[in-house]
């Protein structure tokens, strides 16, 4: 009489379903904790640039203060890159209208003199009315800004974008202690490019 031999191919396949199973449900959930980690980090990060704005803002009595970044999307005929900058983060005093709509897809050569005060990097604040005649400085006088300040934002020695604070007649900064304000201006700045930095990790 021979002996049975049993069959283990049955087993054998139920045993690498379920260990398929189990690892596609563990890599399933790994996906779904970076995921949920990124999404969280995000919203960190994003928090704490508007807490820091705010700060900034209040601490130095502006109407409004703004975070623009620079980037393209576009093309001229020639194949050149269009030059824009859009607002990302903006705190603004209760009163006042958003400028985020205003500033998005802004090409940059409108903003000249603007631009030329950035690269400067000197958190001073200017007169709007010294500006040369411009469309910026058309645009400051149609928002009824009267003195504005501005620092470049970087990132690995590239200017990624710039800080705009705006003030309105009836908010007119302290120019006496204006040194002490540009190095909290600098301060603030700082944090904000610390913050950004960690978007890519």
């Amino acid at each position: 009489m021979l002996a049975v031999i049993p069959d283990f191919s049955k087993l054998i396949e139920v045993i690498s379903i379920a260990v398929f199973g189990i690892l596609g449900v563990g890599w399933g959930l790994v996906k779904f904790i970076q995921s949920r980690s990124k999404s969280d980090n995000f919203i960190a990060i994003h928090t704490e640039i508007h807490e820091l704005l705010t700060e900034l803002r209040v601490n130095s009595k502006a109407m409004r203060v703004s975070v623009l970044q620079f980037h393209n999307g576009e093309y001229f005929m020639d194949g050149i890159s269009m030059r824009k900058f859009s607002i990302t983060h903006e705190s603004s005093h209760k009163g006042y209208i958003s400028q985020s709509l205003k500033f998005k897809n802004v090409l940059c050569s409108l903003f000249i003199p603007l631009l030329n005060k950035i690269l400067e990097n000197k958190g001073i604040v200017h007169h709007v009315d010294a500006m040369s005649s411009s469309y910026a400085k058309h645009f400051f006088e149609d928002e009824n800004i009267s003195h504005y300040a501005c620092l470049p934002i970087r990132n690995k020695n590239i200017n990624i974008g710039f800080i705009l604070l705006q003030w309105h007649f009836d908010f007119p900064p302290d120019m006496e202690n204006q040194q002490s304000m540009v190095d909290y201006f600098e301060s603030i700045r700082d944090s904000v490019e610390i913050q950004l930095s960690y978007q890519k990790n």
